[in-house]
């Protein structure tokens, strides 16, 4: 768990007194939601926790649950996210983005037996929004006739791609935004150059910031590009291949934020020191017209980690930025 998270621990702690068998954790992408519901878990597994019911790290649970091996834990992530390639996958083969069906059906021999230590069996489950729907049907039938000691922790970025069916069998949880000071603070400790700017760039979201460190210059060198007076989105397009297609949707969606907020206030939010620059073409773009664009890269957001033809996805969203902007 990270420093700024101690107000959500705080909000968190009460809902221990009457624990639900399954808890929606919903988070702004990059703000630690993953490390915070590990922290949960690790706590609900402990045997002697401390104040707060924090977990006290020396336990038997607690140095089974740091090694990733706690008989009572499973973490369902997708392919992409899992430490090492599962056994016998394909060299060099792509990983999933989701989370598999099979991933979901494999939990019940996991919830046949009891538990090993007479205590919580816990499931944490993220992205949740990384299920489709198949997969999120799967697990309802548990979400509706749980088995006893067993807590769901689902974390998502995105609500609105999970199940009405699915939400309504959890009970919410919000993680509050991350404190501007302590993250500045923290970034300043990771050996981030000009954090505020870094932090700006992704909307307040700390390890989004840190990542983004590592990509600084092409996004620097995207910008440039689609920020001047002509560019060719072809060519632009290829040179962006090694850009994962979520994150360029990303970028392109913080700079057409601001084009719409300077067109409206004469103000951005993301892009801090090139407000010149975006008023120039937010005023020749309409309003409605920039609006009409974030939507459709709202749209592209959910398709962009497993598009069908990766390049010929960036390249439709940069025609249609450039006819946007009205460049020839």
């Amino acid at each position: 768990m990270f420093s700024w998270q101690e107000p959500a621990w705080k909000a968190w702690a009460p809902m221990l007194e009457r624990l639900p068998h399954a808890i929606l954790m919903h988070s702004g992408e990059g703000w630690g939601e993953l490390e915070f519901a590990q922290t949960v878990a690790q706590s609900l597994l402990c045997e002697n926790p401390k104040a707060e019911r924090r977990a006290c790290g020396a336990c038997r649970a607690c140095g089974w649950f740091a090694l990733g091996n706690h008989p009572d834990f499973r973490l369902i992530v997708p392919e992409s996210l899992a430490p090492e390639p599962e056994e016998g996958a394909e060299p060099g083969k792509k990983r999933s983005e989701q989370i598999r069906i099979e991933q979901v059906r494999e939990l019940a021999d996991f919830l046949a037996v009891g538990t090993h230590r007479a205590g919580l069996r816990v499931i944490l489950i993220y992205p949740a929004e990384a299920m489709n729907a198949n997969t999120q049907n799967a697990l309802l039938k548990s979400l509706e006739e749980p088995p006893p000691a067993t807590v769901f922790l689902l974390v998502a970025t995105q609500l609105d791609r999970l199940l009405p069916t699915v939400r309504s069998r959890c009970l919410r949880f919000a993680l509050p935004p991350p404190d501007p000071a302590a993250v500045l603070r923290w970034l300043k400790e990771q050996g981030v150059e000009q954090p505020e700017s870094a932090l700006a760039a992704v909307g307040g979201a700390p390890l989004a910031a840190l990542k983004g460190a590592e990509t600084e210059a092409d996004r620097l060198a995207f910008v440039e590009r689609i920020g001047g007076s002509r560019f060719d989105p072809i060519a632009l397009a290829d040179t962006v291949q090694r850009v994962a297609p979520w994150e360029l949707v990303g970028w392109l969606q913080r700079w057409a934020f601001d084009l719409l907020l300077a067109r409206a206030t004469g103000r951005v939010r993301y892009h801090l020191g090139q407000e010149k620059r975006i008023a120039e073409i937010a005023q020749r773009c309409e309003p409605a017209g920039i609006a009409a664009y974030l939507r459709r890269l709202a749209e592209a957001k959910s398709l962009a980690r497993h598009p069908l033809n990766a390049k010929l996805f960036v390249e439709d969203l940069l025609l249609q930025y450039q006819r946007l902007v009205g460049q020839p």
